[in-house]
């Protein structure tokens, strides 16, 4: 529709070392689900967060003091 702006939710991007054989899993999953390896990842982390409560401030409090 003209006129309507899209909202996308902001998204920001990491980099993960896997072994060799999890990664083999993965991708494999991924294509029995006929997703992305990316969208895959992201729901699964995405579950195994979900009952973490954010506070006001998105959660940056929680920083590591390094």
């Amino acid at each position: 529709m003209k006129g309507l702006k899209q909202t996308k939710a902001r998204s920001r991007k990491i980099h993960v070392d896997l072994p060799e054989e999890v990664h083999r899993r993965l991708r494999i999953r991924a294509a029995l689900e006929d997703v992305s390896m990316q969208s895959l990842v992201a729901r699964v982390l995405a579950r195994a967060v979900k009952d973490i409560p954010l506070g006001g401030d998105g959660g940056r409090r929680f920083r590591a003091n390094t």
